[in-house]
């Protein structure tokens, strides 16, 4: 478009240079008959500089949109680079599920509030803040103790610089509670609000994420084994059986009957001639089960 512009405007200055030459050559042409007087003339002139202002200034602004949409463009480009290599600071609720021996335990578990990286850099400076206090139930803690552990939770979440960087795939974990119980209805703080604010060594912005905490939606979602843990419940089940197998078929006590004793205890008398073989009789062990 720019190039389209400069011809036109080298085109406009060649016509009027031969308009000039022509007149200095040839006299004031538009004088002659049937020719347009000078004010048609200039009212001519003058609307075609007025068309080739509007012109240029449709190109201007046509360049100048193109300008802004590379620009905004290329921001867009910026921020989905940013997004990709960013840190990214989540707090959640995590259960971990206790694994009986018995397969058909009861669902139980332990509840944490879970803060971890789970982006590619460090975060640094992460300052947490939480909208409610974390609160739990008394019956969780021995002693009394819930209000001091509460305390020194939600002191993680009171918007002061508590990790001056949290590497990638760190995980912290707080204990809150016991599942399925802290789920009662009883506890009534339920939601929370949590807002982390961070910097990262990719850009010199402030990143904000938030994340939504709900004991009522957490209580719908299925919890898995860990199945290595699995693993672990399972080859003690196939132990303890093993060892009341051995225990039923292994003797406990043995011992022989009146005759093998005396059999046992002629075997070192001279007789002269071959003893007679013996025979093991049934009697011979006896097994206490």
């Amino acid at each position: 478009m720019t190039r389209l512009t400069v011809r036109i405007a080298l085109i406009a200055l060649g016509a009027i240079t031969l308009f000039l030459i022509s007149v200095g050559l040839f006299g004031s042409w538009w004088r002659l008959p049937h020719m347009p007087t000078a004010e048609e003339w200039s009212a001519l002139f003058g609307a075609s500089a007025l068309g080739a202002l509007f012109f240029a200034w449709h190109q201007i602004r046509q360049v100048d949109q193109s300008n802004r949409e590379l620009i905004r463009t290329n921001e867009l480009a910026r921020r989905a680079n940013v997004e990709a290599i960013r840190p990214r600071v989540q707090v959640s609720l995590d259960v971990a599920r206790t694994v009986w021996k018995r397969r058909s335990g009861t669902v139980e578990g332990n509840m944490y509030i879970t803060v971890r990286n789970s982006g590619p850099t460090p975060a640094q400076e992460v300052r947490l803040t939480v909208d409610n206090p974390f609160d739990s139930l008394d019956a969780f803690f021995h002693g009394g103790k819930r209000a001091e552990v509460m305390n020194e939770l939600n002191q993680v979440f009171d918007g002061t610089v508590r990790f001056s960087t949290l590497r990638p795939g760190a995980k912290y974990i707080w204990f809150l509670g016991r599942a399925p119980e802290i789920f009662d209805e009883s506890n009534t703080v339920r939601r929370w609000r949590v807002e982390a604010r961070f910097r990262s060594t990719a850009v010199t912005e402030e990143h904000v994420d938030v994340s939504e905490l709900d004991l009522d939606l957490e209580k719908r979602l299925e919890i898995e084994e860990n199945p290595l843990k699995r693993i672990g419940r399972d080859l003690e089940v196939v132990g303890d059986h093993l060892k009341v197998l051995s225990r039923r078929r292994s003797p406990s006590t043995l011992s022989l009957s009146e005759d093998a004793m005396t059999a046992l205890s002629e075997r070192h008398v001279d007789r002269g001639f071959p003893r007679p073989s013996l025979r093991r009789s049934a009697s011979l062990f006896r097994t206490r089960r």
